[in-house]
C-alpha cells in the first residue's frame, strides 16, 4: 500500500486534515483517489468485476479469482465453518499460557505467532515442527516491512514466503484424508501448488489481522493515545465494558483493514468525479469510521458507545469491508479476539512498555510496538 506520494510517504499527517475539510472523493495524485462516503464506498465494494474490479487480500495470489462468484462462495462457506469450530475449540487455560509465554516479546509480532500456535492444530492437524518455524518465519518478515519496506528486507520476505508455502504443500499433499477446508480448496483450484498459495493467504490473513486487532484493543486499554513517546510506560486498569465492545471500537478508531483498494476497469462517474481505466479508488475506513456527523466524539476511545451505537451505524462501519469482497473472517476476528482479550484482561501487573511511537500504516494498520513487562 506504500507509494511515493505524500500522501502514501505520511497518512496520518493528511488523514487528520483530511477530517477537518471532508469531502466524498478527492485525487491526491492523477489517476489516484480516496473515497470517505459510506454509501459510495457500499457500491464501489458492491462491484467485483466492472466497473471496479475486487481482489480478496486473502486469496488474491490465485489467478482469475473474483471474490463472492458461484466458483468461490463454497469455499467461503467451507472457511467460515471451520474457523468457527477453530476458535470455539480452543479453551481459555490454553489461552492464558500462550499469553504469558508471549509476555516480554514485541507486540504485534508476537501475537502472529501466538495465534499460529493456538490454531494451528484445529486448521492444519500434522503440521510439523519445521513446517510451522517457517509458517512463523514468514509471518515474521511480513510484520517487519510493516516499518521497514527495504529492498534486502523485501527479498528476505519472499524467500520465507516461498519456503512457507512449499512447506503448507508438503502438508496438504501428504494429508491421506484432506479436511473439508482443503477440499473445498481442492474442487475450486487447478493445482496443488495453488492450494498451498489459498493456503498461504489464509495463515496470512488470520494471523496477522487478528494480530493487529488484538494489539490495537490491548493497547487502547493500556489508555494509549496517538503521539506517546518510545518508552512510555502504561498499566492496564480493570476493564469496565466487555471485551466484543472493546473490539468494536479499537476496529473503529484503528480499522486494521484502514485503506481498501480497488482498481477502475471501464470509464464511469463517481459523484460527479470522471474515472477511466487503470485508475485506483482507494476506500479509507480509518476517515469513514470517524465522521463527526455519525459518531460521537470521533476520535476517542470510548467502548461504551456500543451498548446504544447510533442509528444507522451498520452503513458507515465496515472493519472488514462489505459485500462480496468482504473478509470472510471477520466473525473469527472479532470473535477469537474477544475471546483472547477476556483472558489477557484477567492476568495481574500488565504494563505496556512503547518500543515505537507511531503506528504503521502499510497493508495493514499496524500500532506501534510495544512489550508487556
Amino acid at each position: 500500500m506504500r507509494g511515493t506520494s505524500a500522501f502514501m510517504a505520511d497518512p496520518l499527517r493528511h488523514l487528520a486534515a483530511w477530517n477537518q475539510d471532508r469531502r466524498a472523493i478527492r485525487q491526491f495524485e492523477p489517476g489516484r483517489y480516496v473515497v470517505a462516503d459510506g454509501e459510495l464506498i457500499r457500491d464501489v465494494l458492491a462491484s467485483t468485476t466492472t466497473p471496479f474490479e475486487a481482489k480478496a487480500a486473502t486469496f488474491g495470489a490465485v489467478a482469475d479469482w473474483i471474490p463472492g462468484s458461484e466458483r468461490t462462495r463454497p469455499l467461503n462457506a467451507a472457511l467460515a465453518k471451520e474457523l468457527d469450530r477453530a476458535w470455539h475449540a480452543v479453551s481459555p487455560e490454553r489461552i492464558t499460557e500462550e499469553l504469558e509465554r508471549s509476555a516480554g516479546e514485541p507486540w504485534p509480532t508476537a501475537l502472529s505467532g501466538l495465534y499460529l500456535r493456538l490454531f494451528k492444530e484445529q486448521l492444519f492437524p500434522g503440521l510439523t515442527g519445521k513446517q510451522q518455524r517457517l509458517l512463523r518465519q514468514a509471518l515474521d518478515f511480513s510484520n517487519r516491512l510493516d516499518r521497514d519496506d527495504s529492498t534486502m528486507l523485501q527479498l528476505r520476505r519472499r524467500i520465507a514466503h516461498s519456503q512457507a508455502e512449499a512447506a503448507l504443500y508438503d502438508w496438504a499433499a501428504g494429508r491421506q484424508e484432506p479436511g473439508d477446508i482443503q477440499e473445498a480448496m481442492q474442487r475450486v483450484v487447478n493445482s496443488m501448488d495453488e492450494v498451498a498459495l489459498l493456503l498461504h493467504g489464509l495463515v496470512g490473513a488470520l494471523c496477522r489481522a487478528t494480530a493487529m486487532v488484538m494489539s490495537w484493543a490491548a493497547l487502547l486499554d493500556c489508555g494509549w493515545t496517538l503521539g506517546m513517546p518510545t518508552g512510555t510506560t502504561l498499566k492496564l486498569e480493570e476493564p469496565v465494558h466487555p471485551a466484543e465492545y472493546r473490539v468494536r471500537e479499537a476496529l473503529r478508531l484503528w480499522p486494521v483493514a484502514w485503506l481498501i483498494s480497488r482498481k477502475v476497469t471501464q470509464a464511469t462517474t463517481l459523484s460527479g468525479t470522471t474515472l477511466t481505466p487503470e485508475d485506483r479508488l482507494f476506500l479509507c475506513t480509518y476517515l469513514l469510521h470517524r465522521d463527526p456527523d455519525v459518531w460521537q466524539d470521533p476520535d476517542e476511545y470510548r467502548p461504551g458507545r456500543w451498548e446504544n451505537p447510533p442509528v444507522g451505524y451498520k452503513s458507515v462501519y465496515l472493519p472488514f469491508g462489505f459485500g462480496a469482497a468482504a473478509c470472510v473472517g471477520s466473525r473469527f476476528v472479532s470473535q477469537a479476539t474477544a475471546r483472547v482479550l477476556e483472558c489477557w484482561s484477567a492476568l495481574p501487573d500488565q504494563k505496556a512498555t512503547l518500543l515505537t511511537q507511531n503506528p504503521a500504516m502499510g497493508s495493514l494498520l499496524a500500532p506501534p510496538v510495544f512489550k508487556f513487562n
